[in-house]
């Protein structure tokens, strides 16, 4: 009897030993990588634009005011009905509520009657594009191909030159002429490209990808088996004050970011299809423009692309970036669509 104790004491010491051992060894691992293997300038790149945040006292009270505006200072400016009974509760919800932050359809029915099944004629913004140059030298090898372009978030714009992120009232802000620019560009080297002009995102904001959703069902009924589809943003960092950019060939290039959208919070099972799409692109620009795709990001929203695999989100630079800069931006990724419809028809 005597003998099985101490035999089950044993056991339990080694036991203990070996699990000491185990987590010891696996923080070894863990520190020597980040010591050893991540150098400064690895890190920096890591932390990128996060590095650049210039959060003071001005932009955390107006960051504090989203979600506690009774103790964010002045509150007579946000403080109405309309606040309290609507904009505040998504507000809460989408801070304490991680899987609504990332919505894409947010509270899109929370404006509509019930009673009321009219469809309503979303506005159209009027920013012309060249027609196809069918005597391009590749017309005839890509005339099977369409790109097309649109904008889920029509407001959106550059600072620089507009004074504000996002125009009001229904305007079309500057993203709706880089989607432009990049048709147009496409059509001039002879591949068949246009833009959807319509606003989605007004008179309801938060039924932007509802209303974008319809503009992608459209466009699928085409007849052509060739199709690319871009929804054409830019990106906003609260609190970054400063545009990332690229040079390429002498000139300034805003940095072009890929978001596809997963399966985490929505049926999206051929959502790897769109990745690799979207790693065509990046290797590809690459190769041409080193630094013009700064990278992909999947996010867990399906972005309307679960209804074609090659259909991409695409953020021409951030709201402090230049037209100059993501028109060049425009021309460059032109570019590389067309190498890339080369390779695959050599």
């Amino acid at each position: 009897m005597l003998n099985n104790f101490t035999v089950f004491i044993k056991s339990l010491i080694f036991t203990q030993i070996f699990v000491f051992c185990l987590i010891a060894g696996v923080s070894i691992d863990i520190n020597s990588y980040y010591l050893n293997i991540s150098s400064p300038e690895q890190l920096e790149s890591i932390l990128q634009p996060f590095n650049k945040l210039a959060i003071d006292e001005e932009v955390c009270v107006k960051l504090f005011k989203k979600t506690s505006f009774a103790f964010a200072g002045d509150t007579k400016s946000i403080i109405n009905s309309d606040y309290i009974l609507k904009t505040m509760p998504q507000q809460l919800l989408s801070s304490n509520i991680q899987a609504l932050a990332f919505s894409e359809s947010r509270y899109a029915q929370a404006n509509v009657s019930r009673n009321d099944h009219r469809s309503t004629e979303l506005p159209a913004n009027n920013i012309p594009v060249s027609e196809t140059n069918t005597e391009a030298m590749d017309y005839e090898k890509l005339k099977n191909y369409l790109v097309v372009f649109y904008c889920t978030h029509n407001s959106e714009t550059y600072i620089p030159e507009s004074g504000a992120a996002n125009l009001k009232g229904g305007k079309p802000g500057l993203v709706n002429q880089i989607a432009a620019l990049t048709a147009s560009q496409l059509n001039k080297k002879g591949v068949k490209s246009r833009f959807v002009n319509t606003i989605h995102d007004y008179p309801n904001y938060n039924a932007s990808y509802t209303n974008s959703r319809a503009t992608v069902k459209k466009i699928l009924q085409s007849d052509y088996e060739n199709l690319w589809l871009f929804d054409i943003h830019r990106d906003s960092i609260p609190g970054l004050s400063e545009a990332q950019r690229v040079k390429i060939n002498g000139k300034h290039a805003a940095p072009i970011l890929i978001i596809v959208g997963t399966d985490e919070r929505k049926e999206h099972s051929d959502w790897k299809k769109n990745l690799a799409f979207a790693e065509q692109i990046r290797e590809t620009g690459e190769k041409m423009y080193p630094g013009l795709i700064k990278g992909i990001r999947t996010k867990a929203g399906t972005y309307n692309q679960e209804f074609h695999s090659q259909s991409l989100l695409l953020e021409f630079g951030s709201d402090y970036n230049s037209l100059a800069e993501t028109s060049y931006s425009a021309e460059l990724l032109a570019d590389v669509f067309l190498e890339i419809l080369k390779e695959e028809n050599s």
